[in-house]
């Protein structure tokens, strides 16, 4: 079914007093947030910066210093590929190597205040593509997204908590 289709059939269910066609809906979905991902990515992330570096500074962020095998496994990446990523990272001044506080044979990948920054600066160029974008739509289709926010939170929270349990 063609992207134009699926909207097409979920906006006919959406209006109505029967079922939505969750299957419909969870394709369309998919392929939107795929979508907006990749468009989002070419608008904020600048050559020099690989997603998996920004992913592995954010984890970093919201998780704390990590091994570099845990940060692997965050990233889903390979250990070695891993280890290669946080020496780039280390001279560029984004993260620095520090012994486990827990640990003091273990070695713990932390965020610097240059990592932090290049973080801050990639959220505000989101923050602009996005706003640049919301401009361009009716007040309609903006409250829209305003009420789709929880729901989206909550398939978040939602695939978190069973990637924890897994």
């Amino acid at each position: 079914m063609s992207a134009g289709a699926a909207t097409t059939a979920v906006a006919a269910t959406a209006g109505r007093d029967g079922p939505i066609d969750k299957s419909c809906l969870a394709e369309e979905l998919g392929a939107a947030l795929v979508q907006l991902s990749l468009v989002l990515r070419r608008a904020i992330l600048p050559p020099q910066i690989s997603l998996t570096q920004a992913s592995t500074l954010l984890i970093l962020r919201d998780d704390g210093p990590q091994r570099v095998t845990s940060l692997a496994e965050a990233a889903q990446v390979t250990q070695p590929t891993m280890s290669a990523l946080v020496i780039g990272m280390e001279r560029l001044g984004w993260v620095r190597r520090d012994t486990s506080s827990t640990d003091r044979r273990a070695v713990a990948v932390c965020l610097t205040k240059c990592g932090d920054q290049v973080l801050r600066e990639l959220e505000a160029a989101r923050s602009r593509a996005l706003l640049a974008d919301l401009d361009t739509l009716p007040a309609q289709d903006q409250a829209a997204l305003v009420a789709a926010l929880p729901a989206l939170r909550g398939i978040i929270a939602h695939e978190q908590q069973s990637k924890a349990v897994a």
